[in-house]
């Protein structure tokens, strides 16, 4: 059907359907496409998340789709195995009009109507190709065992309460079904998006030839609650360990939906989507998202582990140098003692000061400096309009000055506090740090408690001493935790 027959029949039902507009703008700063909805699929979990989160809080996986549309160049092809109804298969192809081909799989003949139509409103069905199969390391056929409609599996589904009975779907390799949509005939470059429910080590073993080619410089994939199991770890250890072997490199968003920096990937418990990246792509420093709510992700997102797993995964962060960023991004992870901790430091920031708030968090400091100063909050993901995003582990360090900078439990989670501290020299007059000083054999109570440095008061006082500053007073602010002022030597 041609857009001008989709609007007629829409409003000819119009209290039936919705149209949805993408977040994402064109130049002129209409959204790039639209989707097209019928009321009644609101009570499917995945379509009213989707909208919930694209109207609502600032946009579905804004993250990755930020990615996408950041790095997707003309000529570029897209590849979006597990479709559903177009999401990212139109990000792509409306990013830059008719200079970027798409092809889009995905198995349910449902979903796979509704890609057709959407592609066929947004006018855009010339740059994409629709394969309605499942993409797998075999060619034939298999039972799709159905679930929401972004939860249909190849893997039989737990704690489903869809009593539908599976349909029969065909099976083909990403190569196969590459070549026979004529991608294989070029050396363009692909960026490959894999969301198979569980079944990625096979989807990613049946597009190896494409992979071997060097052609694909990006690949955006899921790692979900079945890769939690006992059976899908293996099979995710299986994945890094492929695309580890194939020169890429792995990265994750702090958050879902809300930007920020890409950061180095390390196994963890968490479930979120994975990008990785060969040598042609260099991520940015920030994803940046408009101001705006944000959507609490799942708890089942980040289940709870035990003490010896998380000191497992500690010592795994600290090996890679890497950022724990999906604990930053959940706020129940940011109260313990942080009211105290910011009303005891702030009343050593004087009149006037212009205050970096380096792990903001909640930014509760901001109530309790002078009314007088100037507050910028720095966290790896955006906290207010004003706020710095960056990664300090990955040294993203901002170029302003200021009076005064605030390290409030901070230095505990960072790998080499000390640049830190000589980028602080550089950049204000004062310096107002916490930290919890390593006590006797307190090494394991600090990795379970994600701690990536053990210092005693005596190696405070050296990496403050070895980074330019005088130590002015030392405070306690509850038990084991410190607060240290320091002024600059001369």
């Amino acid at each position: 059907m041609t857009r001008e027959k989709i609007l007629k029949a829409l409003d000819e039902h119009a209290d039936e359907w919705m149209q949805v507009p993408s977040v994402f703008k064109n130049e002129s700063g209409a959204p790039e496409f639209e989707m097209v909805l019928a009321n009644s699929e609101m009570k499917d979990p995945g379509v009213s998340s989707l909208i919930f989160r694209e109207t609502r809080t600032g946009g579905f996986e804004y993250a990755s789709r930020a990615f996408l549309h950041a790095h997707l160049q003309p000529d570029d092809l897209f590849i979006d195995v597990g479709a559903h109804f177009g999401l990212y298969t139109l990000t792509a192809a409306k990013k830059i009009p008719g200079k970027i081909k798409v092809l889009a799989i995905e198995p349910h003949p449902l979903n796979a109507g509704r890609l057709r139509m959407w592609t066929e409103f947004n006018e855009c069905s010339d740059s994409v190709t629709i394969a309605e199969c499942a993409a797998s390391d075999r060619s034939g056929h298999s039972m799709l065992r159905q679930d929401s409609s972004m939860g249909h599996s190849l893997i039989p589904l737990a704690n489903s309460a869809d009593k539908r009975p599976p349909i029969k779907v065909a099976l083909d390799t990403v190569d196969n079904i590459a070549a026979k949509a004529g991608f294989t005939d070029s050396d363009t470059r692909i960026i490959l998006k894999i969301d198979t429910e569980g079944h990625e080590l096979q989807t990613i073993k049946g597009a190896l030839g494409l992979l071997k080619t060097g052609r694909v410089s990006a690949i955006i994939w899921e790692k979900g609650h079945f890769h939690l199991t006992q059976e899908g770890m293996r099979e995710f250890v299986d994945i890094m360990n492929i695309l580890r072997d194939l020169e890429y490199d792995s990265f994750r968003f702090p958050h879902e939906d809300m930007g920020g920096p890409l950061v180095p990937y390390v196994i963890s418990h968490e479930s979120c989507n994975i990008i990785s990246l060969d040598s042609s792509i260099t991520p940015l420093p920030n994803y940046e998202k408009p101001w705006g709510a944000h959507c609490s992700m799942s708890p089942s997102m980040r289940p709870k582990i035990s003490a010896e797993v998380t000191k497992a995964y500690t010592e795994r962060l600290i090996a890679a140098k890497a950022t724990d960023c999906g604990r930053w991004s959940r706020w129940e992870h940011l109260h313990k003692e942080s009211d105290i901790r910011a009303g005891l430091t702030g009343q050593f920031v004087t009149e006037n000061s212009t205050v970096l708030d380096a792990g903001a968090g909640m930014m509760l400091l901001r109530d309790y400096i002078p009314e007088s100063c100037t507050y910028t909050p720095l966290d790896i993901i955006s906290r207010s309009r004003k706020c710095i995003v960056a990664d300090l582990n990955q040294h993203q360090y901002p170029d302003q000055k200021y009076d005064v900078v605030m390290g409030l439990f901070i230095l505990e989670f960072l790998h080499e506090p000390e640049e830190f501290l000589k980028w602080a020299y550089k950049s204000s007059t004062k310096l107002i740090f916490t930290y919890y000083p390593a006590r006797p054999n307190s090494e394991r109570d600090r990795r379970v408690a994600g701690f990536f440095n053990d210092f005693d008061h005596k190696g405070v006082e050296e990496i403050i001493e070895n980074s330019g500053w005088k130590l002015v007073n030392i405070t306690a602010i509850s038990i084991g935790q410190f607060c240290y002022q320091c002024e600059k030597k001369d």
